[in-house]
């Protein structure tokens, strides 16, 4: 099964951590989309133009509500793009987020069709909004009934934590797109630039997916992760 790993690095903080992942992991095939597509020329990857449809990391530096203490992380619903960039040429898709960088080359499992991701959260999207930035779930609940007609869906989709999610062709991953790009675009609208995760299960969800919460884990482990909210520097 042919595999593609890719990631948004938009913004020199973010473009420079990019290159350090792919230096990481150089046997793999990457697709970067990036304001700068020059400043990966020298690197075996793919790298495609890309003008943001949401905030980036400047965004909510300057100009948005701070994330985390309760409030939930900062949203990067464009890493959306990357996965369909990379999936054109590949079966899977791999999401890496750019912060982060590969310690020892990993063995990837078969990789089943639909999604996968960490089990970092492991509940409902309605579970994690209970104790995790619960000023969303009014936000979540309108979108609920925008998707699906009622508010089901948020106790029987799964959260999906974003850092790390791999999409499998199987022939719905276009409703599962369709689905992020409708939500992306329904949060954003209302302000709410935060759920990435519960936006990803709830497409997952509707895209008929269960989601697999094993294979990723080996992947996983051979990943570092800065984390720590957006990147001045």
């Amino acid at each position: 099964m042919s595999i593609s790993f890719c990631t948004l690095a938009i913004y020199a903080p973010y473009r420079q951590r990019a290159r350090r992942l792919f230096v990481s992991a150089p046997w793999l095939s990457w697709v970067v989309l990036t304001d700068e597509p020059d400043d990966f020329a020298d690197l075996p990857v793919r790298a495609i133009r890309h003008q943001p449809t949401g905030p980036m990391a400047v965004d909510y530096l300057a100009r948005l509500p701070l994330t985390g203490d309760g409030r939930g992380a900062a949203a990067y619903h464009d890493k959306r793009f990357a996965l369909l960039a990379a999936l054109e040429n590949s079966a899977t898709a791999v999401y890496v987020d750019a912060d982060s960088h590969f310690t020892t080359k990993p063995k990837l499992s078969a990789v089943q069709p639909g999604i996968a991701a960490l089990p970092v959260v492991g509940r409902s999207v309605a579970q994690h909004l209970s104790t995790c930035g619960s000023w969303r779930l009014p936000a979540f609940l309108d979108l609920a009934r925008h998707l699906t007609g009622d508010t089901k869906i948020l106790f029987d989709a799964c959260w999906c934590h974003e850092t790390l999610i791999a999409i499998t062709k199987d022939g719905h991953e276009s409703r599962f797109f369709e689905a992020w790009s409708d939500a992306a675009d329904f949060l954003q609208a209302r302000e709410v630039y935060s759920g990435e995760g519960g936006v990803i299960g709830l497409a997952a969800a509707i895209a008929g997916w269960q989601v697999d919460f094993r294979v990723l884990n080996g992947l996983g482990a051979s990943i570092e992760h800065e984390g720590g909210g957006p990147k001045v520097e």
